[in-house]
């Protein structure tokens, strides 16, 4: 068993001030540094997953301040890889798939932001069939805690959320 921590979409947007914050973003960020740093310790590898959209968007824009990882996360995160993604499946058209694989991944740990979104799809990708999937659902957090809590629900048919 190899396991990785997947970190997901945990941006300057979605914390208050930003572009489209989210309830009890902040609350997630700590338990995903905690997530990190348990990581570390146990010699994981750490991935960080950073949307990035179009100019047009409505968040997350290239070159600005609300598409960077929230300094806690960055700063936890140290010389992890980066994937940069343009959609909600953090396997979609990115090199995370070939990254595990390199590594040898036999299990994924997810956390990050949105749940109901990024993190589900993410989770459910085709790619991610091949290993078990675990969310970290303290790390995870949505534009509610009832919509958090939902998706952590449905995901519980496939996925080991802890």
């Amino acid at each position: 068993m190899k396991n990785a921590l997947i970190v997901i979409d945990i941006q300057n947007d979605y914390f208050p001030g930003g572009a489209f914050p989210l309830e009890a973003a902040e609350e997630a960020c700590k338990a995903a540094v905690n997530a990190i740093d348990d990581a570390r310790e146990k010699g994981w590898l750490i991935v960080g997953v950073q949307h990035i959209a179009t100019a047009e968007a409505p968040f997350f824009r290239p070159d600005t301040a609300g598409a960077a990882f929230h300094p806690d996360i960055a700063a936890a995160l140290e010389n992890a890889p980066v994937v940069v993604k343009a959609e909600a499946d953090s396997f979609f058209n990115t090199n995370l798939e070939s990254l595990l694989s390199e590594h040898g991944i036999t299990d994924i740990y997810l956390t990050g932001m949105m749940t109901q979104h990024c993190v589900t799809h993410t989770a459910l990708s085709p790619q991610s069939q091949a290993m078990k999937v675990h969310i970290i659902a303290a790390g995870c957090a949505a534009p509610s805690r009832a919509l958090s809590d939902l998706a952590l629900s449905g995901l519980r048919v496939r996925c080991s959320v802890e």
